[in-house]
């Protein structure tokens, strides 16, 4: 299935881009994220994240189907 996924914050300068489309096997953010981890070397859990799926704040176990968008957004820190 084709999905886009778009980086916010940290994750976004981390992958050195703010959104790209990738074909996967699998439908689960987790697994997802796993692989996003190893290539661009993200430093936070998946649980630590929250997760949008076609711009609506989604549970971490929500499926993924083709043509979907996803974000994960890092936790946010400020002053």
């Amino acid at each position: 299935m084709q999905i886009q996924i778009l980086y916010f914050a940290q994750l976004a300068d981390l992958a050195g881009k703010t959104e790209e489309s990738r074909h996967i096997e699998h439908s689960s953010p987790a697994t997802l994220y796993a692989d996003l981890q190893q290539s661009y070397q993200f430093p936070h859990a998946f649980k630590q994240l929250q997760v949008a799926i076609n711009h609506q704040l989604s549970a971490h176990e929500t499926e993924l189907k083709d043509g979907d968008s996803i974000a994960f957004l890092p936790p946010m820190t400020g002053g």
